[in-house]
Parts: structure tokens; sequence; C-alpha cells
């Protein structure tokens, strides 16, 4: 049985979870019809569903990585590249609708589930190790209610050249209204706001 997403799995970025989500319900799709008789177009349907959303999702995942400079995106980025081409030899060597069912199920879950539950955890160790508070603490990151009306996050700078912390909007009210100071685990300067990112 395949996985349902649960908060462990957050990245703290409000996108890319919700992004994730939409995955884990695509894959709840895939686990549905690999166990009842559909017709090849549903299955096709669901397939072209997915192959598009992963696609635009890789995209946005890739750029997040960029802008907080994520020291293994190209091995990420080929991680992608290989989920993508599999899925596209799934759909040309398509010899049945039990084949395709068959397939599917085992690229989402050996490719994208597991991508998510251990190579997508790494960039969420490495955003989290960046930042230490005042006290020399690890930051806890936490992800914003969708009630909150103020941007998901906010781009801070530091004295890395070309490093931006995004950073939620609780530690940003904490920056701004209480004082607090943090700072980036690398340079060790205190980080400066840069403009808002949502």
């Amino acid at each position: 049985m395949l996985p349902k997403w649960i908060k462990k799995y957050s990245v703290n970025n409000a996108k890319i979870d919700d992004q994730h989500k939409k995955l884990f319900q695509l894959a709840a799709k895939v686990e549905a019809i690999s166990e009842k008789s559909v017709s090849r177009n549903d299955i096709k349907d669901l397939l072209s569903e997915f192959f598009n959303y992963m696609k635009d999702h890789f995209s946005d995942e890739e750029k997040y990585m960029q802008l907080i400079d994520y020291p293994d995106l190209e091995e990420h980025r080929k991680i992608h590249k290989v989920i993508i081409q599999d899925m596209i030899k799934a759909i040309k060597n398509i010899k049945s609708t039990n084949d395709l069912k068959e397939k599917l199920y085992t690229i989402t879950k050996q490719w994208l589930l597991e991508h998510i539950l251990c190579e997508d955890m790494k960039v969420k160790q490495w955003r989290n190790s960046l930042l230490a508070t005042d006290n020399n603490k690890d930051v806890d990151f936490k992800v914003e209610d969708k009630e909150n009306k103020l941007p998901q996050f906010y781009l801070y700078t530091c004295g890395c050249l070309g490093k931006f912390h995004d950073v939620p909007c609780n530690i940003h009210q904490e920056i701004i209204s209480q004082g607090h100071n943090f700072t980036c685990k690398i340079c060790k300067q205190s980080i400066k706001f840069y403009k808002e990112y949502s």
C-alpha cells in the first residue's frame, strides 16, 4: 500500500508541500485503478494528468532549490530527468491495459514517492541547517496556515555571495517585532531582509 502524505513529509515550503500533497493524491488514484478494472482511456488520462503535474512540480522545485542555492541541485535535476524518462518509456511501451497499470504503479511507488520521502527530505535538512537563532540554536521552520494572508516566505540575504534564506512568516515576525537575530551558519553573519516571496 502506498503511503499517505503526513506532516513529517513537509519540506517547510507551503507551495512545494501543496504540490507534494497533490502528487500523493494522484498516487492514491494510481493505486485505486491498479486494483480494479478500468478502461485504457481512463488509465491514459490519469497518466497524462500525473505526467504533466509532475513536470510542472519538478520545474518549481528546481527553481526553489536554485533560489536557496541547494548544493546538490544538479544531482537532483538528474533524478527528475530519469523519472520523466521512465514515465515516457512507460507511455511508449504499452502492451496492454494491465501492463500500463503495472508500470504506472511501479513508477509511482519506486520513483515519485521514494523521491519525495528521500531526496526532497535532503533539501529540507540542508535548508534547515543554514540558520541559527541569536542563542546559536537551530531554527524551527513552521509552515503557515492557509488563512494567513501574509506572504508565505520572506527572502533574506547574508554575507554569502548570491545566497538567499527563505524565511517563513513566523520567523520574519520574530525579527521585525521582537528584534530577534538569526545568523547564517556558513558565514556567521546576521541575515538581512531582501524581499517578500510567495
